[in-house]
C-alpha cells in the first residue's frame, strides 16, 4: 500500500483465526499473525516515522463470512471514533470473505481517513487500479468459501438421493446403525409407540382427542435425542408433536429431500415402522380436517403493543398475547404460551408460575409510561447508561460470555472443516470416523449453547453499553415522533427500538433498556444517512441529528437491530 500521510500512523492490527484449536494454541497463528504486523511496523520505522500499534484486535475462534465479531466490531468504533487511521492484516481473508461486507468495511475506512494494508497482497489504495485490485481479491475469498460451501451441499445431496441418512436428530423410534452409516435400525419399544401414535389417530381422528388418549395410556416419547438436536423431547404428547410423528414421512420408509428448491422422495435406507396403506390413510385425514377448519379473519382482533418482549420475572418463559371471553366481553391478556400449550392435552395440569396470566389492560399502561418518561426526562436516560456501566464493570460473566460464544463458533467451524473433508473422501474410504466427530461435535455445541443461554436469561450478560453522548443523541431522535404515533403497532415499534426484554413479576414489572454501544451506533449511522438523503442543512448535519429526524419513522419500520445488547434494568 502506498502511504502518503506525513504524520505517523496510529495502527490498528487485526488478528483473526477461525477454528478453536487455533485459538487454544499458545504458539499458534495467532501469535505468528501479530508477530509479523509488529516486525512489519518496526522495519518500516528503520526507513522513517512511520508509526506504532495503538490497538491489538483478535478474533479468536471467528469466521470471516460475516461482521459478526465483537472485536472487528470494536475495532469500526476506533476508526469511527478516529482512535486509529491504518489498519493493517497478515492477508486480506483475515479481515473478510464476503465481498458485501467488505465494501462496507472500506467505505467505512475511507471516510474516516484510515488506510488499510495487508502484508501478503501489498495494496495500493490510492489509485483506482490498486482499488480494482483490492476488489478482485476480495471476490476470490468470498468465491473459495462458498465452493467449500457448494461441495458440501453436493455431496449431502448425492448422499440424501442413496438414502442415506445425513446425520443429525434421529427420528424417534429410529438409531444409528453403527456398522453400515447412513443406515438406522428400529428400536422395538419406541416402534410400539410411533404404532400407537397412527392407531390411536385412526381410532379417534383427531389430533387433541388422540394426545390425551396417549398420555393417559402412559405413551411417552424418549426425552433425549440420537444425532443432534438443539433441544431434549418434550416426553409427553402435544397437539404439535404428534402431528410431527403423523407427517413424518421416515417412518414409512422414505428419505425426503430438498433439490434446487423443490421437494423430492426416495426409497430410504432404513426400514418402515408403519405400513404405507396407514400412513397414507392417516395423511387423508389430516388433510380432511384441515381443510374443514373454519378460517375466519379477527379485524377486532386486541392488538397487543408488547408481543414478543414480554417474559415471565419467575421462570423466563416467553408470554405471548391471548385473549379470552369473559363477562365484561373480550379480555386481552399475556399468557404462559409454552406451559399452557404442552400441558393442554394432559388432564391433570400443573403450573409452576402465579399468576399465569397478567392483564393487557394493566401491563401496557405501565410500560408506555415508562416509554414516554424515558423520551421525556434526559436525567431518565443518564441514570441507565450510570447503571449499565457500573453492571458492566462489575460483571464478572460478561468475559464468561465471551469465552462461550468463541467456543461455539470454534465447533462451528471445525464441523465445517469436517463437512469439507467429507466431500473430499476418496471412494472405498469410510466416512465413519467423521461422522463420530461430528456428532460429538455436535454435542458438545448443544451443551455450550444452553450454557450461553442460561447466562443471557440469567440477566448477568450484558454487552458495553453506548456513551451517554451518543445514547441522549439515540433518544433525541425517538423523541421527535413520539406525539406521531397514536396506533398500537407504531407503539410496538418504538418500544422494541428501545426496549430489550420486559420481565413481569407478580408485584411488579421489571423494563430492561437497549443500551448496547454497537446497536445504538448502527441506528446513529441510520438516521445520519437518512439525513444526507433528504439533503438538510449543514449545519444540521454537522450536529448529527435535527429536530425532525427524517430516519426515525423509517427506522422504527425496518426494525432495530436487537443484537449485542445490554439490559439496563428500569421497573
Amino acid at each position: 500500500m502506498t502511504l502518503s500521510k506525513k504524520s505517523p500512523y496510529r495502527v490498528g492490527l487485526y488478528v483473526r483465526v477461525s477454528t478453536e484449536e487455533q485459538a487454544q494454541n499458545p504458539e499458534g497463528s495467532i501469535k505468528s499473525q501479530e508477530q509479523r504486523l509488529r516486525q512489519y511496523i518496526d522495519f518500516k520505522n528503520m526507513e522513517g516515522k512511520f508509526g506504532s500499534a495503538a490497538e491489538l484486535f483478535v478474533d479468536r475462534a471467528k469466521s470471516g463470512k460475516d461482521t459478526n465479531r465483537p472485536q472487528l466490531q470494536r475495532m469500526l468504533q476506533c476508526i469511527r471514533k478516529k482512535e486509529i487511521d491504518l489498519v493493517m492484516v497478515c492477508e486480506l481473508s483475515r479481515l473478510s470473505r464476503s465481498i458485501r461486507d467488505f465494501t462496507d468495511i472500506w467505505e467505512l475506512m475511507k471516510a474516516h481517513g484510515c488506510g488499510f494494508l495487508s502484508l501478503r497482497e501489498q495494496f495500493d489504495t490510492t489509485t483506482a487500479a490498486g482499488e480494482m485490485v483490492l476488489y478482485t481479491i476480495a471476490n476470490i475469498s468470498q468465491f473459495e468459501r462458498k465452493q467449500v460451501s457448494e461441495r458440501v451441499s453436493a455431496n449431502f445431496l448425492a448422499r440424501a438421493k442413496r438414502g442415506l441418512f445425513n446425520g443429525g436428530s434421529v427420528p424417534f423410534g429410529y438409531e444409528m446403525n453403527q456398522e453400515n452409516k447412513g443406515h438406522l435400525l428400529i428400536v422395538a419399544e419406541e416402534a410400539e409407540v410411533v404404532r400407537a401414535c397412527f392407531d390411536m389417530y385412526l381410532e379417534h381422528g383427531g389430533l387433541a382427542t388422540a394426545a390425551k388418549v396417549l398420555n393417559d395410556r402412559g405413551y411417552r416419547f424418549a426425552k433425549t435425542r440420537t444425532g443432534g438436536g438443539d433441544k431434549a423431547r418434550l416426553g409427553t404428547f402435544t397437539v404439535d408433536n404428534l402431528q410431527g410423528v403423523l407427517r413424518n414421512q421416515a417412518y414409512k420408509g422414505i428419505r425426503v429431500f430438498v433439490e434446487n428448491g423443490e421437494s423430492k422422495v426416495t426409497k430410504a435406507c432404513w426400514p418402515e415402522i408403519v405400513s404405507l396403506e396407514k400412513f397414507d390413510r392417516v395423511q387423508r385425514i389430516l388433510t380432511k380436517n384441515f381443510e374443514g377448519r373454519v378460517k375466519t379473519t379477527f379485524p377486532n382482533r386486541y392488538p397487543f403493543m408488547l408481543s414478543t418482549l414480554m417474559v415471565c420475572g419467575q421462570c423466563g418463559d416467553g408470554l405471548p398475547g391471548k385473549s379470552a371471553h369473559g363477562n365484561g366481553g373480550k379480555v386481552p391478556y399475556y399468557e404462559h404460551g409454552w406451559a399452557v400449550k404442552k400441558q393442554a392435552s394432559l388432564n391433570k395440569k400443573i403450573f409452576n408460575c402465579s399468576p399465569t396470566r397478567f392483564p393487557a389492560r394493566i401491563v401496557e399502561p405501565i410500560v408506555w409510561q415508562e416509554i414516554v418518561k424515558l423520551l421525556s426526562n434526559e436525567t431518565y436516560g443518564v441514570a441507565l447508561i450510570d447503571q449499565a456501566n457500573l453492571t458492566h464493570k462489575k460483571n464478572s460473566k460478561v468475559s464468561e460470555g465471551d469465552r462461550l460464544r468463541v467456543k461455539i463458533k470454534g465447533v462451528d467451524d471445525q464441523l465445517g472443516a469436517l463437512a469439507e473433508h467429507l466431500s473430499k473422501i476418496p471412494a472405498g474410504v469410510s466416512p465413519a470416523p467423521i461422522f463420530t466427530q461430528m456428532q460429538s461435535l455436535t454435542t458438545l455445541k448443544i451443551g455450550l449453547q444452553k450454557d450461553f443461554e442460561k447466562l443471557q436469561v440469567s440477566g448477568d450478560f450484558c454487552d458495553k453499553p453506548a456513551s451517554l453522548k451518543n445514547y441522549q443523541t439515540y433518544i433525541k431522535v425517538l423523541c421527535t415522533v413520539l406525539h406521531d404515533i397514536a396506533l398500537p403497532e407504531e407503539k410496538n415499534a418504538l418500544i422494541k427500538a428501545l426496549v430489550h426484554r420486559i420481565e413481569v413479576f407478580p408485584d411488579r414489572v421489571k423494563i430492561k433498556f437497549l443500551v448496547g454501544e454497537i446497536p445504538i451506533q448502527l441506528a446513529l449511522d441510520f438516521f445520519a444517512k437518512k439525513n444526507e438523503e433528504k439533503k438538510i442543512s449543514e449545519v444540521t448535519r454537522n450536529k448529527g441529528l435535527n429536530v425532525r429526524n427524517p430516519g426515525a419513522k423509517k427506522f422504527l419500520v425496518r426494525g432495530s437491530n436487537r443484537e449485542l445488547t445490554n439490559g439496563a434494568g428500569g421497573s
